[in-house]
This record gives structure tokens, sequence and C-alpha cells, in this order.
């Protein structure tokens, strides 16, 4: 098969909306709100952290509010530092803080950065553990989240050929690499 004709592409698997059981948009801004604007999104790697801080940054946008998404470099502390110091340069009550990946950043840095945060209107990370913010919101997956994805990239008749309870627990419930694996699957085709 053709890359452009794989249903599990980058291109189609990053335009997935968020989604979790009970999951809420008007809930999650409430919730952010009465934390006063600072929290965390947790969860494992592949349980749609980044793509719920992705949407979130476009509802934020809509308010009218001036938005700024970064995602340090994991290689490359250096970067990683620039990164963040040019982030930060100009951030006001009308700005939006969204760090993908606070995991990277280092504990002195991290002090930095919650210092200079304080001026905006808000401050959200994604992380895999806790104790940086507190919890806004825990992303999870699970074998019928796979599949209700893979169903949507792929049709119904081609997932029902996949084993996806196997492939999510070889995954280690890592829905991202899941769906990486299956554009492996289709492109041997």
């Amino acid at each position: 098969m053709r890359a452009r004709d794989n249903p599990f592409r980058t291109e189609r698997t990053d335009g997935l909306s968020y989604r979790a059981p009970g999951f809420g948009w008007s809930e999650l801004l409430a919730r952010l709100d009465a934390m006063g604007g600072r929290g965390a999104i947790r969860g494992k790697q592949g349980s749609g952290k980044s793509t719920l801080l992705r949407e979130l940054e476009g509802r934020l946008a809509v308010k009218g509010l001036e938005v700024r998404r970064l995602r340090p470099s994991p290689d490359d502390r250096r970067l990683a530092k620039r990164q963040l110091r040019t982030w930060l340069t100009g951030v006001g009550p009308n700005t939006v803080l969204l760090l993908d990946g606070a995991d990277r950043v280092g504990w002195l840095e991290w002090r930095r950065l919650v210092r200079s945060a304080r001026s905006a209107a808000a401050f959200v990370i994604t992380t895999h553990r806790e104790g940086r913010l507190p919890t806004l919101h825990r992303c999870s997956t699970s074998t019928a989240l796979l599949e209700e994805l893979a169903t949507e990239l792929a049709g119904a008749s081609e997932v029902d050929a996949i084993p996806v309870a196997e492939l999510f627990a070889r995954e280690n419930g890592n829905v991202r690499t899941a769906l990486r694996s299956l554009y492996d699957r289709f492109a041997a085709i």
C-alpha cells in the first residue's frame, strides 16, 4: 500500500480528537478555572496528553487569549533552556502557557518557570507523574479506545481482522505506538 493511502498515516492519526469516557470540555474548562488556571494533564505515554493539550490550545485561543504551547527538546538541555526563556518572554495576564512534556524540564529550570508563569492567565502542563502541578485531568487508554480509533481511521471491516487486544497489550497500552504498528501492518499490504 502506498503511504498516502495508508489509513494510519500520521496526518490522519494526528487529526484524531481526544476522547475518554465521561470527558466533557465544559467540565474540564470549569475545573481549570476552579484551579486558578494551573493544572497538569497526566498519563502514560501514548494516552492522549498532547492531543488534549493541542485541543485545549484551540479552545482557549477562541476566548481571545494569547496561547503559547511549547514542547521542550528532549535531547538537548541547553536548547530546552533557550526554548523556555524565549517562550516566557513578555508573559502577561492575557497569556496562557501550555507546556507539553514538563518531565523534560530540570528541577532548577522548573522553579524558574513556575515563578515566571505567575503572571500568566493559565499554566497547563503534560506530565507522566504527579507532583509538579495539581492534576487537571488524567488520561488513560483501553482496548475499546484503540478499537474505536482504528475503526474511525480504517473502517470496521478492516479492524475486524486486527487482534486489537493483543496489539494493545504488546504496546503496553500506548495507543500512539499501537497506531504506528497498524501503519506498518497496512504498509505491508
